[in-house]
């Protein structure tokens, strides 16, 4: 991806869509390559070079050196899992009802997905248009009996765009990011009044650069928990409108970072009317030479009276070459608001762990009890009993010093 304009050449004729779209997407690869890959130079990209992060990924034979993690597995659920491999969904979408799946190619080939918006003052958005090559559009109305889950496979690039509108009712999505290679993807949501969407989000492996744009309706409610256990590079950003009365949204993020891990978990809130409240939340465990990212920022609008707001990142970090930056943001108009921001940092408690080997727990189980203790608090948002002891179990077996047997499970 270093040299978008080349690559663009080389699949532009098999991308879907038609005349005009092709246009569109020519439009939009010129507005990001104006400015390039993001640099320390962009503001909101200062933590996480990501022109340099790639470049050196791909000069280094072998690449990076990274934490594998197991791939997360939601099949005991049995959702209603769409599947894309190399950036192409396998299989023709599966429908059940109050849900319509339609895949992102067929919706821009025949013309019934909108693309007007999608020349975004977004870099990594506007590239993502521009060699978009599948995805899934989803209209739920309703609450479907299963969770709605998105796994991205393969090893070659892949650029993925979904939109999803949630008319009524509560829904469960799962994005799992096991793909190897470089993926940027872009995902729509739209809630409607009183509907409640819930996203759990764990990517195991390769290079992710992630944006979830979230438009909140009326009373309607969105919630994300990400976990990062594995891969090189991870950067999911969020940027959540909160237009209704009595919206309601929740950020919240854990990263596991071993060998040269890089995760930025970055969110951008918009309070644009009155009574509406958000919490942000990361738990961050950094290892090796990890470097974790939180950017975290609360917009209130003049006449957005009486928003709750929080922010808070904490981070342990278990090796001293391992880095975290963290940077929380208020920007408040209103003048009657409940706002407020913290950060904090630090080793693994020495006097807990010395309690613990007191008791006779050996050093390792006794570091696993602390960090896994650590990273309970991002679990328990997670609502539904049976998901959150799947993802808890994946964390267990990821945390130093583990069994693997998932002591999480019943947090």
């Amino acid at each position: 991806m270093l040299d978008a304009a080349a690559h663009f050449e080389t699949v532009h004729e098999r991308l879907p869509g038609g005349p005009e779209v092709l246009q569109a997407r020519k439009a939009a690869l010129a507005r990001a390559e104006q400015t390039g890959l993001p640099t320390r130079r962009h503001e909101n990209w200062h933590y996480t070079d990501l022109a340099r992060l790639l470049k050196q990924d791909s000069a280094k034979n072998p690449p990076m050196a990274a934490h594998c993690a197991e791939a997360f597995c939601a099949a005991a659920l049995d959702p209603l899992q769409m599947v894309f491999e190399n950036g192409v969904l396998v299989g023709a979408p599966v429908c059940e009802q109050g849900v319509t799946v339609e895949s992102f190619a067929n919706a821009l080939s025949l013309g019934t997905h909108a693309h007007k918006d999608d020349i975004s003052d977004h870099d990594m958005a506007a590239f993502n248009f521009a060699m978009a090559q599948d995805g899934v559009v989803l209209t739920i109305n309703g609450s479907p009996d299963r969770a709605l889950e998105l796994v991205t496979r393969g090893d070659e690039a892949a650029h993925l765009r979904h939109a999803v509108k949630v008319e009524s009712g509560t829904v469960t999505l799962i994005e799992n990011l096991q793909a190897n290679g470089y993926t940027n993807a872009v995902l729509d949501v739209d809630v409607a009044a009183g509907a409640r969407v819930f996203l759990l989000r764990v990517q195991t492996a390769g290079d992710h650069i992630g944006l979830t744009r979230v438009k909140l309706h009326g009373d309607g409610a969105f919630g994300v928990v990400t976990f990062v256990t594995g891969g090189k590079l991870a950067r999911h950003e969020t940027q959540i409108h909160l237009h209704g009365t009595g919206a309601r949204a929740d950020v919240h993020g854990a990263i596991l970072g071993r060998g040269t891990l890089h995760a930025d978990m970055t969110s951008h809130l918009h309070h644009e009317t009155a009574n509406t409240d958000s919490l942000t939340t990361l738990h961050a465990v950094l290892d090796d030479t990890a470097q974790g990212v939180f950017q975290g920022k609360v917009v209130v609008a003049r006449d957005a009276q009486h928003v709750d707001a929080q922010q808070q990142s904490r981070a342990m970090m278990l090796s001293e070459h391992a880095h975290m930056s963290a940077k929380p943001e208020l920007e408040i108009y209103a003048d009657d608001v409940a706002c407020a921001h913290g950060a904090a940092l630090g080793e693994l408690d020495g006097d807990a762990l010395f309690f613990l080997r007191s008791r006779g727990i050996d050093e390792a189980a006794a570091r696993h009890m602390l960090i896994s203790g650590f990273l309970a608090a991002p679990l328990a948002h997670i609502e539904n009993e049976e998901l959150r002891a799947l993802v808890a179990a994946h964390v267990a077996a990821h945390v130093p010093g583990g069994d693997g047997k998932g002591e999480l499970a019943n947090v």
